[in-house]
Formats: structure tokens, C-alpha cells, sequence
């Protein structure tokens, strides 16, 4: 029985529902800058083509059409956003690649900044509208199939006329004329992404070649003759990026907590200097950046890191740990394996249990910095023959910046129960308010770099300590930053091992020069192996090379 008038208009009128969803799908935004009414406007000439062929297909093959335009076109929206997460986190595009475990980092911070049950709601939510968003498309388009041939004639010739019309309108601006408003970059975008992924697998290949290569001579292995019986120390700080010194918005409370960080220090006899230090990540991610001053590799995505993780390139860790230090690692984010640890090879590693914290958590953040620096004290650093090399994460600075750890006498940390919840400031933030986050933001580096600075006074010791930023912080804080330079403070009794500093661009004090060069965050292992070979750092001499900043 042929269609009635009423089941033919109800299926025009479903079928150009369909297709109006689709042309909202094809206009979803893959970069923050692309949330403007010109974006909506951007016809994409795919969806005549797309109508088109599912009226004039036989209907098997209009099936099997149908399923893989909803299928791609559903890939493509997931990768868009996830390019637009990613340049809101992180500054870049999503990378398929070498980025998947973002998702499960991601998940992590969403969960414990708004919420397991709410986080929980917001991923059924998301997983409704996908599964709704596919039968919609599905059912609709496929009322193609139920048109009477009149009307799929006269729809057909439609869609052919505006194919025609769209493409002349494609064809002006690349001809001189004016942006008629017309898209036709579907494929071009998948064949862009494509050719994305075989750049990733081609870094791959140089990165291997990298890797083979280490400036930092095995035979004979430094001896670090210039730091022996020195403990050697670095203090990676979250989100501590230029950012915080350069922006307007945080430039007064900077400077004001950098200079009295060098009260601190300079009241318990340490010397200091400080500059500037290139960064491989921004936004998150801080084990790239720590891996990367740990093996002298630029690690700027997972794949790297992964690739670095499986390999015999010493760590710094290595290097110390044969020149005949005790070697350790301290991580308080860390709650399970730590499958790295095969590569960084420490004598010691002290996740968040081994640490034994007995107080209350600050949502994403476990424990204090001020309790991750006392407990670090407590089991590793009492009087021992051989001297210790150790990096430690610090987190007090970490997003969603609430809330925040107060101070408490330093003799009271005990294992952490006077941490109950009464020593805290900050309650939920939403970012969509991003002044508030601001402020919380800007706090937290005050909170820690103040406790950094006591904790050095007490048990700085004849230690070479480096106070570095992993990274600068996401796009909420400042904007992205023209740069993804973080400072470094070098703090040490002894004024000749800073000296050794100085051709780097790092200046006496806290404050790093605004025009000095910045150090690669991967030449900081080469500078370690090479300039303190004797009982002096040499002056003059830099063992890495120098990027100058913009």
C-alpha cells in the first residue's frame, strides 16, 4: 500500500530534522576559538551530497550508507571534542595515538573536583545523548526510504541543484571572490588527522634514534666529583609557571611571596639564583616534564614517554645511584603501581601509602606538601653515610586548587592527624566563574613556595636543591602563555655551585630575569652530568643548550 499524504509529511518532515542535527554535528567546534556565530553559519556542502545519495541508493546500500555516514560522523564529533578538551587542558590538539589514558586522568580530576555521583551523572548524560543522538539520525534518515518516487525525484533533483550551487559558491573565494560562507572540509579534515597520526609514528622513529644518542658519556660515568657528600634535590611545584610572574592579575602577589622566599632562605644562610627553564607540556601532564629532566629527552606526549619507559637510557636517578648516592623518588599522587619505576630504577620510591599519611584529603590532592616534605625528612633524610639524590612532586598547587592546605607548626605534623579538616581554606569552585579559581590558583603557589622555604631553612643541610615548575597552568588561569617557560630556583650553602648557573641566565635572588634565555627542561640531566665533574662547577661553562626567550 503506497504511503498516505500524512505519513509522507510526517517523514519529510522527520527526514529534515535529521538533517538539520546532522549540519549541528558537522558544526561543532574543535578549538575554543571557534564558539562564534560564524561557525554555525559555515555551510558544509557533505550534507546535499550525503541527502543525495541516500535518495538515489538502492535501499540496501542506502543502509549500509546511512550506518557508515552515523558511525563517521559520530568518530568525528568525539575527536572534535576531544580537541577541544585537550586545547582547553593543554593547549593542543588530541592526539589518538599517544593520548588515550588522558581520558582515565581526566575522569580522575573531574571526580574529585565536582564529585563522584555528579561526574557519574555527567557521563550517563553523555552516554544518553550519543545513543539518542544515533537513533535519531538513524530512524530519521532513514525515512528517505519510505518516500513515494515523485517525492524522491523532485528531493533528489533538490539536493542535486544545491550541490551545484554550493559547490560554484565553494569554488568563489579560491578564485578571489568573496567567503561565501561554504564548507567542503570533511575529508580534508580526516585525511589532515590522519596525516597527524603518521607524523606521531614518524617522531617515534627520530625519538628512537634520540635515544641512542646520550650527551652524558658511560665510560667513564660522571662521578658528580663537584657535589660529592652533597645531597642533591628537586622539588618539582605544580603549575608553576611563568604565567604567575608575568601576568598583570598575579604579578604583585609573586613578587611579594618570591621575595619572601628569599628572606627565608637568606636568613637560615642560603644562597640562591634562579631563571628560566623550557617546559615540553603545558596545562597538565607533569610526569612528561619529570621524566624529561630526569632522561635529557624531550617527552611532549605519552607516546614518547612510553617509548622512553621500555628503553636503556640512564635516568638521572641511575647516573647518581652509580657515582654512589642513595636515590629516591617521591610521588604522593601515586596509589598503585607504578610501572615507571623499572625504568627510573630508584633505591627508594615513596607513593602516597609508603608516605603514611593518617589525616584528611584536599579533594584531587592527598596530602599537604607541607606533610610530603616532612615525611621525605622523616625517612630519608636523617644522617646516612652516603649522601641522597631525590625528586619529589609537590601537588599543594594542583587543579581544581580547592581546597587548600593551611599551615601548622612544623613540629606538630606528626603523621598528619592534625590535618582533620581544620587546617584548610577554599570550598567547590566552578570554573565558569574563572575568578574565583584565580584567586584559589594564586594562593595555592604562595601556600606551598612558603612551606618549601621553611622546610628548606630547617633541613637544607650542605644540599644542592633545584625548586622547579612541571609546567604552566591551564588556559583558565592567564591564557595561553606565548611560551611554556617555568622558573627554577637554585638553593644551595655553598655560593660556588650557583655560579656555574649564571651563562644559563639565572640571577642571584628569587625572581628570575624577565629577558634572560631559557634552559630546556631536558639539558637540565646533561648540565648535572658534565658541569660538576670537579671539585668545581668550571665558570663559563654550559652543557646544555640555551633557547632564547620570545
Amino acid at each position: 500500500m503506497p504511503p498516505s499524504r500524512s505519513d509522507g509529511n510526517r517523514s519529510l518532515v522527520v527526514f529534515a530534522a535529521a538533517a538539520l542535527l546532522l549540519f549541528l554535528l558537522l558544526r561543532v567546534p574543535s578549538h575554543p576559538d571557534e564558539f562564534t556565530l560564524g561557525q554555525l553559519a559555515h555551510w558544509p556542502l557533505e550534507i546535499p551530497l550525503a541527502l543525495l545519495l541516500l535518495l538515489v541508493l538502492p535501499r540496501r546500500a542506502a543502509i549500509v550508507f546511512r550506518s557508515l555516514l552515523i558511525a563517521g560522523l559520530l568518530l568525528l564529533v568525539l575527536l572534535r571534542l576531544a580537541d577541544l578538551g585537550s586545547r582547553l587542558a593543554f593547549g593542543r590538539a588530541f592526539s589518538p595515538l599517544a593520548e588515550w589514558h588522558l581520558i582515565g586522568q581526566g575522569w580522575s580530576l573531574v571526580a574529585n573536583a565536582a564529585g563522584l555521583g555528579e561526574a557519574l551523572a555527567v557521563l550517563a548524560v553523555v552516554a544518553a545523548v550519543l545513543v539518542v543522538t544515533t537513533l535519531l539520525l538513524y530512524r530519521g534518515l532513514g525515512r528517505a526510504d519510505r518516500f513515494a518516487a515523485p517525492t524522491r525525484r523532485w528531493m533528489g533533483r533538490a539536493m542535486l541543484v544545491l550541490l551545484m550551487l554550493g559547490g560554484v559558491a565553494w569554488s568563489v573565494p579560491r578564485a578571489g571572490g568573496p567567503d561565501l560562507g561554504v564548507r567542503a572540509d570533511v575529508v580534508a579534515e580526516f585525511a589532515t588527522r590522519i596525516d597527524r597520526t603518521r607524523r606521531a609514528v614518524e617522531d617515534q622513529t627520530r625519538f628512537a634514534a634520540e635515544l641512542a644518542a646520550d650527551p652524558v658519556p658511560s665510560r667513564p660515568p660522571p662521578s658528580f666529583a663537584g657535589l660529592a657528600g652533597r645531597d642533591v634535590i628537586v622539588l618539582f611545584v605544580e603549575s608553576y609557571g611563568r604565567s604567575w610572574l608575568d601576568a598583570p592579575r598575579f604579578a604583585d602577589e609573586s613578587t611579594r611571596t618570591l621575595r619572601g622566599l628569599g628572606r627565608t632562605l637568606d636568613a637560615a644562610g642560603l644562597a640562591v639564583t634562579s631563571g628560566w627553564v623550557d617546559s615540553p607540556i603545558r596545562g597538565g601532564r607533569s610526569w612528561l616534564a619529570q621524566a624529561t629532566l630526569a632522561s635529557g629527552m624531550t617527552l611532549s606526549d605519552q607516546a614518547r614517554f612510553d617509548r622512553l619507559v621500555t628503553s636503556d637510557r640512564r635516568s638521572l636517578h641511575t647516573l647518581f645511584g652509580a657515582a654512589g648516592w642513595r636515590t629516591a623518588v617521591v610521588l604522593p599522587i601515586v596509589d598503585g603501581e607504578w610501572h615507571e619505576g623499572a625504568w627510573y630504577r630508584p633505591d627508594h620510591f615513596l607513593d602516597g601509602p609508603a608516605l603514611g599519611y593518617r589525616g584528611e584529603d584536599f579533594g584531587y590532592v592527598p596530602m599537604p606538601d607541607q606533610y610530603t616534605l616532612a615525611a621525605f625528612e622523616r625517612a630519608l633524610r636523617m644522617p646516612q653515610a652516603q649522601p641522597l639524590f631525590a625528586t619529589i612532586g609537590l601537588l599543594g598547587s594542583h587543579a581544581p586548587w580547592t581546597p587548600l592546605a593551611l599551615p601548622v607548626p612544623w613540629d606538630s605534623v606528626g603523621d598528619g592527624h592534625v590535618f582533620d579538616g581544620s587546617h584548610r581554606v577554599g570550598g567547590a569552585l566552578s570554573w565558569s566563574d574563572p575568578e574565583p579559581v584565580r584567586n584559589m590558583y594564586g594562593r595555592s603557589l604562595t601556600l606551598t613556595l612558603e612551606r618549601v622555604g621553611e622546610y628548606l631553612a630547617r633541613h637544607a643541610g650542605d644540599a644542592l636543591v633545584l625548586i622547579v615548575g612541571d609546567h604552566q597552568p591551564a588556559d583558565v588561569i592567564a591564557g595561553w602563555a606565548p611560551n611554556a617557560h617555568v622558573p627554577m630556583h637554585v638553593v644551595s650553602r655553598d655560593r660556588e655551585l650557583l655560579a656555574g648557573f649564571s651563562p644559563a641566565g639565572f640571577v642571584d635572588g628569587t625572581i628570575p630575569d624577565a629577558g634572560a634565555p631559557a634552559l630546556p627542561m631536558a639539558g637540565i640531566r646533561e648540565w648535572l652530568g658534565t658541569a660538576f665533574e670537579t671539585s668545581g662547577p668550571p665558570p663559563g661553562r654550559t652543557a646544555a643548550p640555551i633557547v632564547q626567550s620570545p
